[in-house]
């Protein structure tokens, strides 16, 4: 005879996991969402960039492979940003895969925005400091934790 575990009667549960993520992380995850489509808005510019044969004139190379650093910048943003948008997607549908990935590339973005300062694109730069921190408060909200938290518990089971 197999026996059903509750999860809320073991002492490490307080509660079981709510049916659907809290409010607050689906907003995060359709933030990071538009933060991906500008990702992919630049990945596209990129590629037509290297099919129209625009030059860099910041790239330095006596390669015949610098013609193509564009199209690879925009396939390696593609398979990142594509992950980091089906984690979102999942989340702001109500079935959240993980949030490590997102945390991992927020992270970044707080990075890149400095960069953005001293390179001169401030109003970019506050765009993308103010998204990037603005997801990592709602995936750390302590709602968004507790979610988490019990989430994987019941995963574990």
């Amino acid at each position: 005879m197999t026996t059903r575990h509750d999860p809320s009667a073991s002492p490490d549960h307080t509660s079981p996991a709510p049916a659907s993520p809290p409010g607050l992380l689906k907003v995060g995850a359709w933030v990071t969402l538009a933060q991906c489509a500008a990702v992919f808005i630049y990945a596209i510019a990129l590629i037509v960039a290297d099919v129209r044969g625009v030059s860099d004139a910041s790239l330095e190379s006596e390669s015949s492979a610098t013609g193509f650093v564009g199209a690879g910048t925009a396939a390696f943003l593609i398979i990142v940003f594509g992950f980091i948008a089906f984690v979102s997607a999942r989340t702001a549908a109500g079935r959240p895969t993980g949030r490590g990935a997102v945390v991992l590339i927020e992270a970044i973005l707080l990075g890149v925005a400095f960069y953005m300062f001293s390179g001169g694109a401030i109003a970019l730069g506050v765009v993308t400091l103010i998204s990037a921190a603005a997801v990592l408060f709602t995936i750390f909200h302590p709602a968004s934790v507790r979610y988490a938290a019990a989430t994987y518990g019941r995963r574990g089971e």
